[in-house]
């Protein structure tokens, strides 16, 4: 069985393009944009204040949407408000990637991939091991269920804007409440991948593209047979927005694995009818609401014996630092050792790195 590689979705690196405009000695860039420089005689909360006006404007000509003027961009960073975490100009992914790209070089900090997140409760419907060793009724039906996924680039403008990246999403799903089984990790999906990415600034009608991202990527469980699942994967995908509607568009291709002579033999394919359940390609939708985001997933095999799944993510402030969320999964492939089983799933937890 083929093990490897690296690769996937969503948001990237950009690059911080606005900072000699805004700040540049003798620019003639104009006066609604001109960042102030303080004066050594300037008082420690007065220098405070131009400090905060000078990142707001920097950050709203990173990530402000074209149609928004240098007039609006001066008036949104002086109109009074102590915290602005986002403009209703902003463009919601030019913003998460120019403050990703203000800590790229920073050898202390890990740049998040996809959601980072912590649900202690977390319920799920069809209870099965999938291991014929063990008894399905001794699984308890909550659990917790957390999400680690970080990424890096390999290489900056390797060629005209395009950057090539590493990066690890792992899933785990583990019986915390269950005493009597010792409290297991009942699952656990890793999925290193490579892949490239290029900024694009395409328009079809009222689409904005964004993005275009091409890799390889690896799932499986960890696990030896008969519990063993996984499939590698090429995949490309398109982000783009709508108004207030960003999405994603990500097709992909199973790279085919050898049928194996015996079940219990570790060589060959685990699981040879995961398309017909995990399908062929993976549509997000979402929408934020100043730092609530709402985000919709359906996945699908595009067959007429018609089998996929729906994702709803909610996320929502708690403090300056954490988020909340709230997700409800249908379908099939919550997870891989029950890609084929239909499965329910309500989960609440604390969110560390949201998508937009």
């Amino acid at each position: 069985m083929r093990k490897a590689f690296a690769s996937s979705f969503l948001l990237l690196s950009s690059t911080l393009y606005a900072a000699n405009d805004v700040q540049a000695e003798g620019s003639t860039a104009d006066p609604d944009l001109q960042a102030e420089v303080p004066s050594e005689s300037t008082p420690p909360s007065q220098m405070s204040e131009q400090q905060q006006l000078n990142d707001c404007l920097l950050r709203s000509a990173q990530t402000a949407d074209n149609a928004v003027t240098l007039k609006e961009v001066r008036n949104w960073c002086t109109n009074g408000d102590e915290v602005k975490k986002r403009s209703v100009h902003e463009d919601a992914l030019r913003a998460r990637l120019a403050l990703e790209n203000t800590t790229q070089g920073n050898p202390f900090v890990i740049t998040p991939h996809r959601r980072n997140y912590l649900m202690p409760y977390s319920y799920w419907s069809n209870r099965q091991w999938n291991d014929p060793d063990k008894d399905d009724s001794a699984l308890d039906h909550t659990e917790v269920k957390f999400q680690l996924s970080l990424k890096a680039p390999i290489k900056e403008n390797l060629v005209d804007d395009v950057t090539l990246w590493m990066a690890f999403t792992g899933t785990f799903f583990w019986q915390a409440y269950n005493k009597e089984e010792s409290a297991p990790f009942r699952e656990a999906n890793y999925e290193p991948e490579i892949f490239i990415t290029k900024p694009v600034n395409w328009q079809f009608g009222p689409v904005d593209s964004e993005l275009l991202a091409l890799g390889i990527v690896h799932e499986s469980n960890g696990q030896d047979v008969p519990v063993s699942r996984s499939w590698n994967r090429i995949f490309l995908n398109y982000i783009a927005k709508t108004g207030d509607y960003y999405w994603s568009l990500k097709p992909w291709y199973r790279l085919p694995e050898d049928e194996k002579d015996d079940p219990t033999d570790p060589r060959g394919d685990d699981n040879p009818d995961i398309e017909k359940y995990m399908g062929n390609f993976e549509l997000e939708v979402a929408r934020p609401f100043g730092n609530h985001v709402v985000e919709i997933m359906v996945r699908n095999n595009l067959r007429s014996d018609n089998k996929g799944a729906g994702r709803l993510n909610y996320s929502f402030p708690l403090s300056k630092r954490f988020k909340g969320l709230v997700q409800v999964f249908s379908g099939y492939g919550d997870s891989l050792i029950n890609y084929d089983n239909y499965e329910n799933r309500f989960s609440v937890g604390i969110l560390l790195t949201d998508s937009l």
